[in-house]
């Protein structure tokens, strides 16, 4: 009689460990997903990459590219580093980032501003928040991963009865006005022709 509790615990032992191993593994894959939602966003603006129909980026750490190297030359900057640009323009320290929360790109808007700020040249760039972006870690309401899945929810219009009537209208208008036309190009027409069949 004693045997029969003593494997009931062993079972429920068994399921408790295969629960918490399912736990695990989901955790595990939202993190996974997580971080590769955070690849597909600006870590300055927080924008997707998915917007810039060229689908350009540039690391946030590592050395500076060629074209922004030349303009820090002619400026005599000394910056040679993203993270050093970054610090000056945007006032963040990329330096101590995490994988797992932060981004490891920005955009091309971005390194305009940057350009922006270190050239004369009169730029037309817009940045699309009022402040940069501050980055969490994964939760079960992250803002992240839920906009990822459902996408940036775009604000429906009314439906407008008024406007629906006045293209009716419109329409008709037009209709009658082509009709008028038509008879007094005809009218114009048999005018002519009797002017040019009249004898003197």
């Amino acid at each position: 009689v004693a045997e029969k509790p003593l494997l009931a615990d062993t079972d429920l032992n068994h399921n408790k460990q295969a629960l918490e191993k399912d736990a695990d593994n989901l955790k595990m894959q939202e993190n996974a997903a997580h971080q590769a939602n955070l690849q597909q966003l600006c870590r300055i603006c927080g924008v997707s990459f998915k917007t810039d129909r060229y689908k350009r980026s540039h690391p946030v750490h590592g050395p500076v590219d060629s074209e922004t190297q030349g303009l820090l030359r002619k400026k005599e900057k000394r910056a040679t580093s993203w993270p050093d640009l970054i610090a000056k323009v945007f006032k963040i320290d990329v330096r101590g980032d995490i994988d797992t929360i932060h981004p490891t790109r920005f955009c091309h808007n971005c390194w305009s501003i940057i350009h922006r700020k270190f050239s004369n040249a009169p730029c037309e760039v817009y940045f699309p928040r009022n402040s940069t972006m501050d980055w969490k870690s994964h939760s079960p309401n992250c803002t992240v991963c839920y906009t990822a899945r459902r996408g940036v929810k775009r604000k429906n219009q009314p439906s407008n009865l008024q406007l629906g009537k006045r293209l009716k209208i419109i329409a008709e208008r037009a209709r009658k006005t082509k009709g008028v036309k038509k008879q007094v190009q005809v009218n114009n027409k048999n005018l002519m022709k009797k002017i040019a069949n009249c004898k003197k």
